[in-house]
C-alpha cells in the first residue's frame, strides 16, 4: 500500500477476481505518472491529474491481476482507447469516484468477452435526470417488488448496460445507445443477483450477441465509498 492507494479489496462475482482500489488523486506521484507514462494514450501526458489518477488506478488494479495469472505485461491502449490486453487474455477496467477496478480472464471457446463497470458517484437526483435517456418504463416496472429504491434501479440499469456494452465492444466494434438494450429480467435482491438484457432492434444482428451474456451486479463498501460492481459474463461457461 502507498500514499497513492489507501485501501484495496477482492471481490468475487461469479468465480471473477476482481481488483478494486480507492485511490487518491491528491497523492498522485511524479513518479508513478513517469512509471505509467510509457502506456499513456496519446496527448495524455497534458490531462488533468484526476484522469491521469483514474488511468493509473485502473492499471495498477488490472497488471495485479494479470500477475496473479503469471504475466507481467503492460495493459496497453488501441488506437480506440480501449486496453490492449496482453495476447491469450480479456479484460475490462472501470473507474468512478475515487475507486477503480479491474477484471482479468484467459482467454477460452467459453468466455470471450467480460465487461466490468463501477457505479459509485452517480446521486438520486443525477439519476432521475437522465431516467429518460438510459431506462424505459418497461424496465423500472420490472424492478416492482424487488427490495430497490428508484434511485438504487437507474443506477443499477446504467451500470448493467454500460457492463454490457464494454464486453460486446470488442466483438462488433461499434458503440450502442442505452435505448438499444433492454433489461428483461432481475433476479437477487438489492446486495447481488443477475440481469439478463436483449437488443431492442432485432434486424441489427450484431447486437444478437446481447442475448449471450448475464450481468452479475454487487453492491460493495471500500473505505468511505459504496456502490455496485456490474459484470457481463458470456452465458455458456461464464
Amino acid at each position: 500500500m502507498n500514499e497513492f492507494i489507501k485501501s484495496k479489496a477482492e471481490i468475487v462475482i461469479n468465480s471473477h477476481v476482481i481488483e478494486v482500489l480507492e485511490f487518491d488523486t491528491d497523492t498522485l506521484s511524479e513518479e508513478l505518472s513517469e512509471q505509467y507514462g510509457s502506456i499513456f494514450p496519446a496527448n495524455f501526458h497534458n490531462a488533468v491529474s484526476k484522469r491521469k489518477a483514474e488511468f493509473i488506478a485502473g492499471r495498477m488494479a488490472s497488471h495485479s491481476r494479470l500477475k496473479a495469472f503469471g504475466n507481467s505485461e503492460p495493459v496497453r491502449v488501441n488506437e480506440d482507447k480501449s486496453p490492449a490486453w496482453p495476447k491469450g487474455f480479456i479484460g475490462s477496467i472501470s473507474h468512478d469516484g475515487g475507486i477503480a477496478c479491474a477484471v482479468v480472464s484467459p482467454k477460452s471457446g467459453d468466455t470471450h468477452s467480460i465487461g466490468l463497470d463501477l457505479c459509485v458517484s452517480m446521486t438520486d437526483n443525477d439519476a432521475m435526470q437522465v431516467a429518460d435517456n438510459i431506462s424505459t418504463l418497461d424496465e423500472l416496472n420490472r424492478f416492482i417488488g424487488t427490495s430497490f429504491f428508484t434511485g438504487d434501479s437507474l443506477r443499477l440499469i446504467f451500470s448493467a448496460k454500460e457492463s454490457l456494452y464494454k464486453a460486446v465492444y470488442p466483438l462488433i466494434k461499434r458503440f450502442v445507445d442505452f435505448k438499444e438494450v433492454e433489461i428483461m429480467t432481475v433476479e437477487g435482491d438489492d446486495e447481488h443477483g443477475t440481469i439478463t438484457a436483449a437488443a431492442v432492434n432485432r434486424n441489427d444482428l450484431p447486437l444478437s450477441v446481447i442475448d449471450e451474456f448475464t450481468v452479475y451486479y454487487q453492491r460493495f463498501r471500500l473505505g468511505d465509498t459504496a456502490g455496485f460492481i456490474t459484470l457481463s459474463c458470456n452465458r455458456s461457461g461464464n
